[in-house]
């Protein structure tokens, strides 16, 4: 056998062995699997989009807030950033729509204590069936004008559980048990609120009973769209004793108005005023005005300016009585 023979049996041994040790290590890569795309649920309104794979429908909204704050007498900057996430999933059952909202707060102010880094803050975790709720909500006494300088009691997050009946032609009912603090007692706060909402505007009336401080408590906001770029709200409420839900937390009784124009579809002014009366243990009438100035500079994202005095028998001469705010909020 001659060295060209030679070549071409070494040639043929390399060929059959390199394609042995490819069909030994071959790679079948698996076909993919149908992708599916994001849904939009339009059932709830917009933003809503379905779970992949589930027939429940979520939302994730919230905003990006910075602000500046201001009250005669500072020494410095008063500024506060703020991140509001909320989540908001819902699917219809044979009881009715079945919800889970969640909202939290991640806040940080300008501070002066040494490694201070912010706050988290749950400000609301609840379940809805059907109209009937409980879990951690704003309270349902929560209500007031379109202003800044206002007080009609507390308006945060309470722990409760309550029942919406919607009766339709803008008709709702809503009650609720609320109750704040923890391993104290047994008793709970009893919150009620009938609302009518048409063309014309609305009307809101709430009743409530402090069961710590066994105190009653009313209130009633209206609001009236007088022509197409003016709006007028007015307020009242009553306390039969100092308690959470009294208008400034310890005034007998309070009255308000807010006058809201709309210049443009961006621009908006507003200017009204709150009295407070008979505040309980001192007897002091005190008194806010304020206007604020909404701009909206771009679809999502809006401004607001906002003025206010304080006055009345609780302030001395030197006391500080102008304050407001400059906010710029992204929302989404």
């Amino acid at each position: 056998m001659n060295i060209k023979s030679l070549l071409l049996l070494g040639s043929a041994v390399a060929s059959v062995s390199f394609t042995g040790a490819q069909a030994a290590d071959a790679i079948f890569v698996p076909e993919p699997e149908p992708m599916e795309y994001v849904r939009v649920c339009d059932v709830y309104g917009a933003g809503f989009f379905y779970i992949p794979g589930t027939e429940t429908c979520l939302k994730i909204g919230g905003y990006v807030r910075y602000q500046i704050n201001m009250d005669e007498g500072d020494n410095g900057w008063k500024k506060r950033a703020r991140a509001n996430i909320n989540f908001d999933a819902r699917s219809e059952t044979e009881y009715g729509t079945l919800r889970g909202y969640a909202e939290l707060w991640f806040q940080r102010d300008t501070s002066n204590t040494p490694g201070y880094t912010g706050s988290v803050r749950v400000r609301q975790a609840f379940i809805e069936l059907g109209g009937l709720y409980f879990g951690n909500k704003v309270t349902l006494w929560d209500g007031d004008l379109a202003g800044e300088y206002d007080d009609w009691g507390f308006s945060d997050e309470i722990h409760t559980v309550g029942h919406n009946f919607a009766f339709g032609n803008g008709v709702n009912l809503a009650l609720g048990v609320e109750k704040a603090g923890e391993n104290t007692n047994y008793r709970v706060n009893v919150v009620g609120k009938l609302g009518i909402s048409q063309g014309w505007g609305s009307v809101n009336v709430w009743g409530g009973y402090d069961a710590d401080d066994k105190k009653w408590n009313a209130k009633a906001i209206g609001e009236f769209k007088l022509a197409d770029p003016l709006t007028l709200q007015v307020a009242a409420a009553y306390a039969s004793g100092a308690n959470r839900y009294a208008p400034g937390g310890d005034y007998k009784w309070a009255a308000g108005a807010h006058l809201k124009y709309k210049v443009t579809n961006k621009l908006a002014v507003g200017f009204g005023g709150e009295y407070f009366g008979k505040q309980y243990g001192t007897n002091n009438n005190d008194w806010a005005i304020g206007g604020v100035v909404d701009y909206e500079v771009v679809k999502g994202f809006a401004t607001k300016l906002a003025v206010n005095y304080y006055d009345g028998d609780s302030y001395s001469s030197d006391a500080n009585h102008w304050g407001g705010f400059l906010r710029l909020q992204r929302n989404f």
